[in-house]
């Protein structure tokens, strides 16, 4: 029996493949359309991303780093926290999805904080090199 599937209409979840090897099939385009191996990859994909913004802020806490490092990596939460609002919400539920919101959540306030605490930093080291110029000059 001949199956004809129209694979642009199949709801799924959808990835590109990263990687092209010469001498193999060209694949454009992988839907995953069981729903419990999708929210498996989804899960341990967020698992690995939010491992890795971890790591980056416990070596922002250990590291004296300017600002522009804590920066990016606020953008990356961000950007990760939209994604996973926009396209993984759906396929992973509304309980770890939210979990997950929360974790991410705690990792940006630290970063704000952090950027917050260097800026105060900043300026406290401003007013008292603008202090010092002030008394040599009289």
């Amino acid at each position: 029996e001949i199956v004809y599937m129209e694979y642009n209409k199949i709801d799924g979840y959808k990835i590109t493949p990263k990687t092209k090897k010469e001498d193999a099939i060209e694949v454009s385009k992988i839907v995953f359309v069981s729903p419990t191996l999708t929210e498996k990859l989804i899960k341990k994909k967020l698992e690995l991303k939010l491992r890795h913004l971890l790591s980056k802020l416990n070596e922002l806490d250990d590291d004296d780093t300017s600002g522009d490092a804590i920066r990016e990596t606020l953008v990356e939460c961000e950007r990760l926290k939209l994604t996973i609002i926009n396209n993984y919400l759906k396929y992973l539920g509304q309980e770890y999805a939210n979990l997950s919101l929360k974790k991410l959540q705690l990792i940006i306030n630290k970063l704000r904080y952090r950027l917050f605490s260097l800026s105060m930093l900043n300026q406290e080291l401003q007013y008292n090199n603008e202090q010092e110029r002030g008394r040599r000059s009289r």
